[in-house]
Protein backbone atom coordinates (compact mmCIF):
# COMPACT_ATOMS: atom_id res chain seq x y z
CA UNK A 1 0.00 0.00 0.00
CA UNK A 2 1.26 3.33 -0.92
CA UNK A 3 1.55 6.07 1.97
CA UNK A 4 -0.05 9.40 0.41
CA UNK A 5 1.95 11.31 2.27
CA UNK A 6 5.21 9.92 1.67
CA UNK A 7 4.34 9.91 -1.84
CA UNK A 8 3.74 13.41 -2.48
CA UNK A 9 6.87 14.31 -0.61
CA UNK A 10 9.05 12.41 -2.59
CA UNK A 11 7.16 13.80 -5.97
CA UNK A 12 7.23 18.10 -4.66
CA UNK A 13 11.66 16.85 -4.26
CA UNK A 14 11.62 15.81 -8.04
CA UNK A 15 11.33 18.80 -10.69
CA UNK A 16 9.62 16.08 -12.92
CA UNK A 17 6.53 16.49 -11.24
CA UNK A 18 6.70 20.37 -10.44
CA UNK A 19 4.29 21.35 -13.07
CA UNK A 20 1.32 19.17 -11.99
CA UNK A 21 -1.71 21.07 -9.90
CA UNK A 22 -2.40 19.49 -6.85
CA UNK A 23 -5.74 17.76 -8.84
CA UNK A 24 -3.23 16.09 -11.33
CA UNK A 25 -0.75 15.04 -8.41
CA UNK A 26 -3.42 13.21 -6.79
CA UNK A 27 -4.46 11.35 -9.86
CA UNK A 28 -1.39 10.24 -10.28
CA UNK A 29 -0.93 9.03 -6.12
CA UNK A 30 -4.26 7.34 -6.59
CA UNK A 31 -3.12 4.87 -9.07
CA UNK A 32 0.43 4.43 -7.75
CA UNK A 33 2.04 1.33 -6.41
CA UNK A 34 5.59 0.44 -4.79
CA UNK A 35 7.86 -2.40 -5.51
CA UNK A 36 11.07 -3.65 -4.69
CA UNK A 37 13.91 -4.84 -6.87
CA UNK A 38 17.08 -6.92 -5.03
CA UNK A 39 20.61 -5.87 -6.18
CA UNK A 40 20.83 -6.89 -9.56
CA UNK A 41 17.28 -7.01 -10.94
CA UNK A 42 16.36 -5.49 -14.21
CA UNK A 43 13.96 -2.37 -13.56
CA UNK A 44 13.96 -1.52 -17.13
CA UNK A 45 15.72 -3.56 -20.49
CA UNK A 46 16.72 -1.72 -23.63
CA UNK A 47 14.19 -2.05 -26.46
CA UNK A 48 11.79 -3.44 -24.59
CA UNK A 49 8.80 -2.20 -23.59
CA UNK A 50 8.33 -0.72 -20.57
CA UNK A 51 4.74 0.26 -19.28
CA UNK A 52 5.71 2.75 -15.94
CA UNK A 53 7.72 5.80 -14.90
CA UNK A 54 9.56 4.63 -11.64
CA UNK A 55 10.67 6.90 -9.13
CA UNK A 56 13.28 5.99 -6.91
CA UNK A 57 12.70 6.19 -2.83
CA UNK A 58 15.82 3.82 -1.77
CA UNK A 59 18.68 2.51 -3.67
CA UNK A 60 20.61 3.16 -6.61
CA UNK A 61 20.04 1.45 -10.26
CA UNK A 62 23.15 1.79 -12.68
CA UNK A 63 22.24 2.75 -16.61
CA UNK A 64 23.57 0.20 -18.93
CA UNK A 65 23.33 0.89 -22.79
CA UNK A 66 24.57 -1.99 -24.92
CA UNK A 67 26.41 -3.92 -22.04
CA UNK A 68 28.29 -0.38 -20.97
CA UNK A 69 27.21 1.29 -17.83
CA UNK A 70 26.69 5.27 -18.76
CA UNK A 71 25.33 6.34 -15.52
CA UNK A 72 23.58 6.01 -11.76
CA UNK A 73 20.40 7.13 -10.41
CA UNK A 74 19.78 7.15 -6.79
CA UNK A 75 16.80 8.04 -4.18
CA UNK A 76 14.96 10.86 -5.48
CA UNK A 77 15.68 10.49 -9.23
CA UNK A 78 13.00 9.41 -11.89
CA UNK A 79 13.58 6.57 -14.47
CA UNK A 80 11.78 5.54 -17.78
CA UNK A 81 10.93 8.75 -19.07
CA UNK A 82 12.47 8.46 -22.30
CA UNK A 83 9.30 5.10 -22.78
CA UNK A 84 6.12 7.10 -20.83
CA UNK A 85 6.65 10.17 -22.96
CA UNK A 86 6.75 8.02 -26.67
CA UNK A 87 10.38 9.16 -27.17
CA UNK A 88 11.43 5.65 -28.27
CA UNK A 89 11.34 2.19 -26.56
CA UNK A 90 13.53 2.42 -23.56
CA UNK A 91 17.62 2.83 -24.86
CA UNK A 92 19.06 1.56 -21.74
CA UNK A 93 18.79 -1.41 -19.23
CA UNK A 94 18.60 0.07 -15.57
CA UNK A 95 19.15 -2.46 -13.23
CA UNK A 96 19.20 -2.05 -9.23
CA UNK A 97 22.90 -2.13 -7.51
CA UNK A 98 21.29 -2.12 -4.37
CA UNK A 99 18.12 -3.08 -3.04
CA UNK A 100 15.48 -0.66 -4.49
CA UNK A 101 12.17 0.95 -3.58
CA UNK A 102 10.37 2.66 -6.50
CA UNK A 103 7.19 4.53 -6.92
CA UNK A 104 5.51 2.96 -9.70
CA UNK A 105 3.19 5.21 -11.68
CA UNK A 106 1.61 2.95 -14.94
CA UNK A 107 1.88 4.41 -18.14
CA UNK A 108 -1.56 4.66 -19.08
CA UNK A 109 -1.97 7.60 -16.44
CA UNK A 110 1.24 9.27 -17.21
CA UNK A 111 -0.26 9.15 -20.43
CA UNK A 112 -3.30 10.64 -19.28
CA UNK A 113 -1.90 13.34 -17.12
CA UNK A 114 0.15 14.56 -20.21
CA UNK A 115 -3.20 14.91 -22.71
CA UNK A 116 -4.32 17.17 -19.93
CA UNK A 117 -1.51 18.81 -18.83
CA UNK A 118 0.62 20.13 -21.66
CA UNK A 119 3.42 21.47 -19.85
CA UNK A 120 3.54 18.06 -17.63
CA UNK A 121 3.75 16.48 -21.08
CA UNK A 122 7.00 18.71 -22.36
CA UNK A 123 9.07 18.16 -18.86
CA UNK A 124 8.61 14.10 -19.47
CA UNK A 125 9.84 14.97 -22.57
CA UNK A 126 12.52 17.13 -21.94
CA UNK A 127 14.10 14.92 -19.47
CA UNK A 128 13.85 12.16 -21.43
CA UNK A 129 15.69 14.02 -23.78
CA UNK A 130 18.29 15.43 -21.29
CA UNK A 131 19.14 12.16 -20.21
CA UNK A 132 19.78 10.86 -23.62
CA UNK A 133 21.87 13.86 -24.92
CA UNK A 134 23.78 14.28 -21.59
CA UNK A 135 25.56 10.56 -21.31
Amino acid sequence: MVHKATTAAWMRGNPLFEPLCEEAANKLLDHCTVQTFTSGQRLIEQNGKNESLFLITLGKVKIVINGTEVDTQQAGESIGEISTSNISPPVADVISITDVEVIVFPIETVHDLCNSNPDFAKRLRDTGMKKVYDR
